[in-house]
């Protein structure tokens, strides 16, 4: 895969993130490799090339998509090697694989919202930043499935990345106002909990998060607004902030007579300390529990996480 191919990559996903979310984008990423397995025409050594190019440009996007880079790793442990197999038994073998892989996500992201609708009272007035796929769909089965009334204040961000979220809150039937997430202070008073998603959750306990999250999340804490983060364990990375390849943008502005550069970054870093209660497919964490977590040393994180994954996690 040439440079070129690879941006256009990193792109789509990029983009596609920003939309719908890092648990969608996986679910996507993942059905398209399988379909690409099924068109493939070539030899068994062609095969094995192209798996490992893909693999790596994945592991190499920015930003990092780490429950995808997780699932890709475990394919790569997964796919056998054998030198007799024919080009049909490893396709078919290599589907397999990123099917179970597939559901894996969509098992772990089911049970996070299954312990998210535990979080949504009657008469809750939430603040929404975040157009993830767990936090989206639970709102929408809080109000359709368990008749649950409810208001959300969405955070417009820009339209490309808050207009899904909106449709989806409305065919719902959800009580919603939508603000400029700039004037969140405006309506700070107005909530009592606050959610947000992750791109992952760093070794140096650091949440990689839609742009402006850490102004709304350092914004809440200073108020005493409950922040909820939602995460399944395949977003937890074993390394730090630093290393997780948030893209970084330069573009050329002109308007009238002032010509400049523009500097943006595709996501935020907030300081998980500053979360309430974290919620994973194993269950919701207090404030006292994310602590202690955080205080516990690297290696027994590590342990941690990679017992709750039920594998090896290596360079994500």
């Amino acid at each position: 895969m040439n440079t070129e191919d690879r941006e256009i990559l990193c792109s789509l996903i990029r983009d596609h993130e920003d939309t719908v979310g890092s648990s969608r984008v996986a679910m996507m990423a993942l059905k398209a490799f399988i379909e690409s397995i099924k068109q493939v025409r070539c030899s068994v050594e062609e095969v094995r090339e192209l798996y490992s190019e893909l693999s790596e440009a994945i592991k190499n996007t920015e930003p990092k998509v780490i429950p995808l880079i997780h699932l890709i790793e475990e394919f790569e442990n997964e796919i056998s090697d054998a030198p007799d197999e024919t080009i049909d038994q490893i396709k078919d073998k290599a589907i397999q694989i990123l099917e179970e892989k597939h559901h894996k996500l969509i098992t772990k992201t089911g049970k996070v919202i299954e312990h998210g609708l535990t979080c949504i009272n009657e008469g809750d007035v939430i603040i929404v930043h975040t157009i993830s796929y767990d936090v989206t769909n639970m709102l929408k089965l809080a109000r359709e499935t368990l008749q649950k009334t409810f208001k959300v204040i969405v955070l417009k961000q820009d339209l490309a990345k808050t207009r899904r979220l909106i449709k989806s809150l409305s065919a719902a039937g959800i009580d919603m106002e939508i603000v400029p997430e700039y004037s969140l202070s405006h309506y700070i008073e107005q909530g009592n909990k606050v959610f947000m998603g992750a791109l992952s959750i760093t070794d140096d306990m650091k949440v990689v998060s839609a742009i402006g999250s850490a102004n709304v999340v350092s914004l809440c804490h200073l108020s005493n607004l409950p922040v909820y983060l939602f995460a399944n364990t395949l977003k937890f990375s074993h390394r730090p902030s630093s290393q997780q390849r948030i893209h970084r943008k330069v573009e050329s502005k002109t308007h009238g007579d002032i010509s400049y550069q523009l500097t943006t970054h595709s996501h935020d870093t907030v300081d998980l300390k500053h979360v309430d209660f974290l919620v994973t497919e194993d269950g919701i964490r207090d404030k006292a529990a994310i602590a202690a977590w955080i205080q516990s040393s690297p290696g027994n994180r590590e342990k941690s996480l990679s017992t709750e994954n039920n594998r090896p996690m290596r360079q994500s």
